[in-house]
């Protein structure tokens, strides 16, 4: 192998597939990034036998080849050059980085032992990468982090309704789900990706406005974008009916600023019990929310304005915390269905947006 490249450009393809190349006792192999040459095209992949990545990129062609070089060693190599131009050649087990004012030497290993991860066969949907991207994120903070039920670990996607796709998923504690347009696509089942995995892809789709394909097999699913390809395992199994458990009928309704509850929940924080235990009172014009500890206790209230029945409930601060980021509006509502019910937070005017959390046990 001996090409030129340019240096921001493999940079920035090293990244994606960096991310996915991991340490693995009984497999080693899998913290190595393949690197082939061909046609004027340098490919690299990268996989953990979750996640399978692949990025072309244009390099001027000396000599074709492939090898296998550790990611972490080549990406770091890369980070801190400054030359425009990088010029890589293998000599013998060894990949030479070389430019003006720099020589890197990296020991490599015999790319035979690469796995090879089959392309889904047949013709994807175009889908939009920002929005797809959007619902991912939205979705997989909620996902479990067990591995005892896969499908609760997993970002759950499928057709609500038509020209969109809804992203749904679950700890059992708490749901969140998010529709997102998405013109002119059919999927005709849901798919169940693992969260860790779904995040890799939300983060190769988050390309502006370049065309995406989205591509379902049985067992796997992908999306190709500008040279990069990148595909994961599906989970096998069902998503639960969760309609079934959000409430239908509310006995409280409150609507305040997110930016209120924000700053409100920094100071709550502070005073926080090991079980991260707030207490919610609602009244009419404002909600009381109490944190208690060894340390101390303190009581914040948040102007609101509601309707309906007072009511007290506690949550996991955590819980209620880490989907506030993702409501587009300045206003939330609360929905209340009772004393141990959950609660349902929405924007005020995107409702794009439905989150469930269970109450704590007091």
């Amino acid at each position: 192998m001996h090409i030129t490249v340019e240096r921001e450009i493999f940079h920035k393809n090293l990244e994606k597939v960096a991310r996915v190349s991991t340490k693995h006792i009984s497999m080693p192999i899998l913290q190595y990034i393949l690197l082939e040459v061909s046609g004027g095209t340098l490919v690299l992949q990268a996989t953990n036998l979750e996640v399978f990545i692949q990025c072309s990129l244009p390099a001027q062609e000396i000599k074709k080849g492939r090898v296998c070089v550790l990611a972490s060693t080549l990406l770091q190599t890369i980070s801190l050059i400054t030359q425009k131009e990088i010029v890589i050649q293998t000599k013998g087990d060894v990949l030479v980085v070389e430019t003006k004012t720099s020589k890197s030497s990296i020991n490599t290993v015999s790319y035979e032992d690469f796995p090879t991860i089959p392309k889904i066969k047949g013709g994807g949907q175009e889908i939009k990468g920002v929005s797809f991207s959007q619902g991912i994120r939205t979705a997989a903070f909620a996902a479990s982090q067990s591995s005892i039920k896969p499908e609760l670990g997993s970002v759950y996607i499928f057709q609500k309704k038509g020209h969109a796709l809804t992203f749904v998923a679950t700890d059992s504690f708490r749901l969140v789900e998010k529709t997102v347009p998405q013109q002119n696509v059919v999927l005709e089942e849901g798919v169940l990706i693992p969260h860790k995995n779904a995040l890799e892809i939300a983060h190769v789709c988050d390309v502006g406005d370049e065309k995406l394909m989205f591509f379902v097999s049985e067992n796997q699913c992908a999306v190709e974008v500008g040279g990069i390809y990148i595909t994961s395992r599906l989970v096998t199994g069902s998503f639960p009916d969760y309609e079934n458990i959000i409430p239908k009928e509310f006995v409280t309704h409150t609507t305040l600023l997110v930016s209120d509850l924000q700053h409100t929940l920094k100071k709550t924080s502070i005073y926080l019990n090991k079980f991260m235990q707030l207490t919610f009172m609602v009244a009419k014009n404002h909600i009381s929310i109490t944190s208690k500890s060894e340390v101390g206790t303190t009581t914040e209230k948040v102007e609101a304005t509601t309707e309906g029945d007072d009511i007290t409930l506690s949550f996991n601060q955590r819980y209620v915390q880490e989907i506030l980021p993702y409501i587009s509006d300045e206003s939330m509502t609360i929905h209340f269905a009772g004393v141990g019910r959950p609660m349902i937070i929405e924007g005020v005017h995107d409702r794009s947006l439905r989150y469930l959390v269970m109450p704590m046990n007091k």
